[in-house]
């Protein structure tokens, strides 16, 4: 490939790397790729998007052959198992999961179901105490357009109580012409540890139900590092306070002090690295925390758990953070008109737009995060969120951010609106030992 080629796919990459695709699609991009040795242009088979089906194929060549290149091992692991190569695309960006193939932690499943026309595979788990990620295949004797699973739920054969922390089932795959095959994961986390071997997974797709049946080997051990240090960043503390690190990801215990005077949203680089200035960073696809942005929280990280480096420390050098005294947005949706937001008045251009209400987000880069939590109306019970929606113009320096909000009449003005992202930052040089 073209020097020039690569560094358009390399800035791109970021841009892509989510779109959904087929097994249709890429079937052949793949196994030609492993047949050749080299990549093809070839004309996209999607209609939507189609002008960028090959940066898409590429990218995930890209990645994959990088990765390969760079273990024998797991270009061996993949040669034995047949279809292992989409279970790699799919986890390419995740170390701590690729560590999980390649020291062969991934277990084989090969179970399906299948109701009129349509079967329903789960091909294989990574799985520890704490989560579990289902790797699973759809085939259908007629071509589908789109392609979601309604509602999905995991229980125990012996009938023991799973507390479920949080469950993702991927999002929608869509095929302007029509696919019989499509592929993805499933996530499932919990509060507390499972013990159970044996489950059922129940899925919902197309008006129909499936039933699989599914065996888990015995969990690796977690690993747990007691900290009890602070981080500083221009004056906000955060106290690390212990971090285990599973199998599936690394999980940072923290509080933020409180005494500080501004609420730290989002810990934008907070990473693991070892004694080679190797890398474990945020979770690039999935939930990366949970907890409250003023009390308790974990944030979680890729896993290092298959590696065992000599020294391992915690990092952070930025975060986004907003004054607790203007930390909210205020709004009367009557008059259209912005009351309070965070200092530096960066929300602009408050309107009503395609059924939404709209704000005009500015800023110097680019801000690509729903900065939007919970809201709440003047006597304060919280309002329903149909849905968010957000575009940037990025040489304008905007993001249009949109709220789908059900009517709102004069009682419940103004409306108050939580943050969960925004774009103002402290910055520091932090760095504990944790190991």
């Amino acid at each position: 490939m073209f020097e020039r080629e690569k560094e358009q796919l390399n800035g791109l990459k970021k841009e892509y790397e989510n779109i959904p695709i087929s097994i249709d699609s890429i079937d052949q991009a793949i196994l030609s790729g492993f047949q050749k040795a080299k990549t093809e242009e070839r004309k996209s088979r999607m209609k939507k998007r189609s002008a960028f089906g090959f940066i898409a194929a590429a990218l995930l060549l890209i990645g994959l052959f990088s990765s390969i290149k760079n273990s024998p091992a797991l270009a061996n692991y993949i040669s034995e198992i047949p279809g292992m190569e989409k279970i790699v695309s799919m986890i390419r960006d995740d170390k701590g999961r690729m560590a999980a193939v390649e020291k062969k932690y991934y277990q084989k499943q090969g179970i399906s179901d299948e109701k009129d026309g349509l079967k329903v595979t789960i091909d294989g788990t990574i799985a520890d105490e704490m989560g579990m990620v289902l790797f699973y295949s759809i085939e259908s004797k007629e071509k589908l357009k789109e392609v979601m699973f309604d509602d999905v739920k995991i229980r125990a054969k012996d009938g023991t109580v799973l507390d479920e922390a949080y469950n993702s089932f991927g999002d929608s795959h869509t095929s302007g012409k029509g696919e019989n095959k499509f592929s993805g994961e499933i996530e499932y986390f919990f509060e507390a540890p499972i013990e159970a071997k044996e489950y059922i997974v129940e899925l919902q797709l197309k008006d129909k139900e499936f039933s699989i049946p599914l065996t888990l080997k015995e969990f690796k051990k977690k690993k747990e590092y007691a900290v009890q240090q602070t981080m500083d960043l221009e004056g906000q503390k955060i106290n690390i306070e212990k971090v285990t690190i599973y199998p599936l990801r690394a999980v940072v215990k923290l509080k933020m002090n409180d005494e500080n005077e501004k609420y730290i949203l989002q810990l934008d680089d907070l990473r693991l690295v070892d004694e080679n200035n190797e890398v474990w960073g945020n979770i690039a696809n999935g939930i990366t925390g949970s907890g409250d942005k003023d009390t308790e929280r974990e944030v979680y990280l890729q896993s290092n758990y298959f590696k065992e480096p000599k020294e391992l420390y915690l990092v952070l050098n930025s975060a986004q953070a907003i004054d607790k005294a203007n930390a909210v947005i205020v709004v009367d949706t009557e008059k259209m008109k912005i009351l309070k937001q965070p200092y530096g008045n960066k929300l602009r251009n408050l309107r009503k737009e395609d059924g939404q209400l709209v704000f005009d987000l500015h800023t110097k880069k680019p801000f690509r995060s729903a900065i939007f939590s919970t809201i709440t109306d003047a006597k304060g019970k919280e309002i329903e969120v149909n849905s968010q929606s957000m575009g940037t113009e990025e040489e304008k320096g905007t993001s249009r951010l949109g709220i789908d909000l059900p009517p709102i009449d004069r009682s419940q003005n103004p409306i108050t609106i939580d943050l969960s992202f925004y774009p103002e930052w402290i910055k520091g040089n932090e760095k504990i030992r944790i190991k």
